[in-house]
C-alpha cells in the first residue's frame, strides 16, 4: 500500500471548519474532494480535552493535500479530503443529532475521529443506519464492540484487555530482584478505569504482584487523606493512580505531601497540566505513564504527526488523549487507498479484519472492530519525558526504584 508520506508533503484545499454551510458530496465521485465527517467536543465538560482539535484536523487535511490528497486507483489520480466539523458539547444526543446531518445534509462520505464512548456508542448507531463507515477515537471499553456492529471501528490508545500490556512487560521483564512485590490501586469512579482494574489487578497477582489495597474514590473527592493512610499503612512497592489527571491531581498532591514512599507510581494520564497543578510539592517526577507517540520517538508518520501537532499547537503531553484521534483519521486515509475508490461498502471491506499503519506498530483490527493497539510507557526524569519501554521505541531508561519517590 502507497505510504502516508506521500501525502504528507501543492494543492492546499481548505477543511470546512465548525458549522461551516453542508457541502453536497457525490458517492463515489473522483472530482470532488473526500468528505469526512467528525464532531468534537469544544463546548461542554469536556472541552479541556480537546483544545486546538479542530485546528489540527484542518491542518491535518492541508498536509495531506499539499501532494494532491489521497491516491484513488479507480479515478487514476489523487484526491483531496475536507473535513467537515461540529461542536458536540460532549453531549450523546447532540452528536447523534450532527451525525444525522452529516449524513442526510452535508452527504459526507465517512466519519472518522469521534470520541467518548457513551457519546459515540449511540452515533455508531448513526453510522450503521446510513452503512457509512466510522472510526471513532477514545472509546476504549469492550461494551462498545459487542453489539454486531459491521460499519464500527474505533482506534483507542488502548483497548482495556491492552492498557497495561507494556507497564505487565516491563515489570514481567525486570531482574526477579527488582520486580516489585505489592501494588496499592487507588482508581476513579469511571467504567473504563474500573474495567481496567478488573482486568489488570489479576494479572499482576499472576505475575507475583500481590495487590494490598483497592480504593475508588468519586469524581469531585478532593480530601484524599484516608486512602492516603491506607496506603502508607499497606507501604506498596507500586502505588497505582488509576484515573483521569485533574481528578486525581489532590491525591498526587497529598501523597507528596505526607512524604509516602514507594518504589514507583504508575499514572497513566501523566500531563502537563497534572505537573502544574503539583510543582510545589514535587510534581510529576518519577512518576511512569503512558502515550500513544510522542516527537522523537521513530515512527513513519513522525514528520507528518509533529507538523500537524505544531502547528496546530497541540502538545501530546497536555492532550493525552489526541493520538486515538489522529490514528483514526490516518487509518481512515489508509483504507480509502486500500479499497481504491470513493465507496462506502469498499472501504469497509478494507477495515474489516484489516491491518494498517499506526503511529507506532501496525494497528490490526479484529472481527468485532477492536484494535490491539498498545502504549509506549513513560517516565519523567529532570523535567522531562522518557520513553521506557519497549526497548525498540524507548529514548531512555527506567529510574528504578524513582529516586523522588525514596
Amino acid at each position: 500500500m502507497t505510504s502516508l508520506k506521500k501525502w504528507a508533503f501543492p494543492l492546499a484545499a481548505a477543511a470546512l471548519c465548525a458549522l461551516a454551510p453542508a457541502s453536497q458530496a457525490k458517492q463515489n465521485s473522483c472530482d470532488e474532494p473526500i468528505l469526512i465527517g467528525t464532531t468534537i467536543s469544544m463546548s461542554g465538560p469536556l472541552a479541556t480535552l480537546t483544545g486546538n482539535w479542530d485546528k489540527m484536523t484542518n491542518i491535518f487535511a492541508e498536509e495531506v493535500n499539499k501532494s494532491g490528497g489521497i491516491p484513488i486507483a479507480s479515478c487514476g489520480k489523487r484526491v483531496p479530503i475536507k473535513f467537515v466539523i461540529y461542536d458536540d458539547q460532549g453531549n450523546p444526543a447532540t452528536a447523534v443529532s450532527l451525525h444525522e446531518r452529516m449524513a442526510t445534509v452535508d452527504n459526507v462520505d465517512f466519519f472518522a475521529g469521534t470520541d467518548w464512548t457513551f457519546v459515540v456508542m449511540p452515533v455508531s448507531t448513526v453510522a450503521e443506519k446510513h452503512k457509512i463507515p466510522i472510526i471513532g477515537g477514545n472509546v476504549a471499553t469492550p461494551a462498545a464492540f459487542e453489539r454486531g456492529l459491521k460499519y464500527f471501528w474505533s482506534t483507542p490508545f488502548p483497548m482495556t484487555f491492552n492498557w497495561d500490556a507494556n507497564y505487565f512487560d516491563m515489570l514481567k521483564n525486570m531482574d526477579e530482584k527488582d520486580r516489585p512485590k505489592t501494588m496499592f490501586w487507588v482508581t476513579q469512579d469511571n467504567p473504563v478505569y474500573k474495567s481496567v482494574r478488573d482486568i489488570w489487578a489479576k494479572k499482576y497477582e499472576e505475575l507475583g504482584i500481590k495487590v494490598v489495597g483497592d480504593e475508588t474514590f468519586p469524581n469531585d473527592l478532593k480530601d484524599f487523606s484516608s486512602i492516603v493512610l491506607k496506603i502508607r499503612s499497606a507501604r506498596p512497592d507500586v502505588i497505582y493512580i488509576n484515573s483521569f489527571d485533574n481528578v486525581a491531581a489532590p491525591l498526587l498532591t497529598q501523597l507528596r505531601q505526607q512524604r509516602v514512599r514507594a518504589r514507583g507510581v504508575h499514572f497513566p494520564i501523566v500531563s502537563l497540566e497534572l505537573g502544574r497543578q503539583t510543582k510545589a510539592v514535587g510534581g510529576i517526577e518519577g512518576i511512569t505513564g503512558v502515550v500513544g507517540w510522542i516527537p522523537g520517538v521513530k515512527s513513519e508518520f513522525a514528520d507528518l504527526m509533529k507538523t500537524v501537532l505544531d502547528k496546530a499547537n497541540v502538545n501530546v503531553f497536555e492532550s493525552a488523549t489526541v493520538m486515538p484521534r489522529f490514528t483514526s483519521y490516518l487509518i481512515m486515509l489508509q483504507a480509502i487507498e486500500k479499497a481504491g475508490a470513493v465507496d462506502r461498502e469498499k472501504v469497509r471491506e478494507a477495515l474489516f479484519k484489516g491491518t494498517f499503519k499506526g503511529p507506532t506498530a501496525p494497528v490490526t483490527f479484529d472481527e468485532k472492530g477492536q484494535p490491539d493497539t498498545r502504549t509506549l510507557i513513560t517516565q519523567n526524569q529532570d523535567g522531562n519525558v522518557v520513553v521506557v519501554w519497549p526497548p525498540n521505541l524507548s529514548t531512555g531508561k527506567l529510574k528504578w526504584p524513582a529516586p523522588s519517590w525514596q
